[in-house]
């Protein structure tokens, strides 16, 4: 039988939060590559093929979580093995329920009830740690909704998309969303959290979700 939850009187570091110490000096140049749209691809200098996923460069960081977290900031890999692993972005535990559904708090509409989709950039919340993502996230405190998800997968990335310049590389559109299937934008780009398509999302009520 669904129940209220008391919320927690200690609010951990979330899974997805990045630590002041992971992070990662690189840098950045425009390396050739013949399978490129123009021929040039966005690189690190000291580039590694795991440094590629869905045809895009990702910023690198360290997974250690040592130093001090940054609260307003996730940490990339982990904001991605989160949401490719379907895992709670508190706990770090699988999101999904005995039945296989997800459980995913949004603060924005992902295109409503009505139309049983969308995409986000915020990983699942598993039900036992939604009252406190609620409580921890200023931006949920102000409007959020729960929702059981029946499937997800990648839709794209939120990146910096870069261009050319005599020091490597520099940022020309910061935080720009690119679907996975804009191959060239993609060429030019440092992926910093991966998007997911949400499909057949059922509302689960505030208090009821655990």
């Amino acid at each position: 039988m669904s129940h209220s939850v008391v919320p927690p009187t200690r609010l951990r570091v979330p899974y997805i939060t990045a630590y002041d110490e992971e992070a990662v000096p690189y840098r950045l140049t425009f390396a050739r590559d013949r399978e490129a749209t123009d021929g040039w691809r966005l690189s690190y200098t000291d580039a590694i093929p795991l440094d590629w996923m869905f045809g895009v460069l990702w910023s690198r960081q360290g997974l250690h979580r040592r130093g001090q977290p940054r609260w307003k900031l996730v940490n990339t890999l982990r904001q991605r093995n989160a949401m490719l692993r379907l895992l709670c972005q508190v706990c770090g535990q699988p999101a999904a329920g005995p039945d296989g559904r997800v459980s995913w708090v949004l603060a924005d509409d992902p295109g409503g009830p009505a139309t049983g989709e969308g995409y986000t950039n915020a990983p699942p919340t598993c039900r036992q740690c939604v009252p406190e993502a609620l409580i921890a996230c200023p931006r949920l405190r102000r409007g959020a909704a729960v929702y059981s998800v029946g499937e997800a997968e990648p839709y794209g990335v939120i990146a910096n998309v870069m261009g050319p310049d005599p020091a490597g590389a520099i940022v020309v559109e910061p935080n720009a969303v690119i679907p996975l299937d804009a191959f060239h934008r993609l060429e030019y780009a440092l992926a910093v959290q991966l998007l997911v398509a949400l499909r057949d999302l059922r509302p689960i009520p505030l208090l009821m979700a655990a």
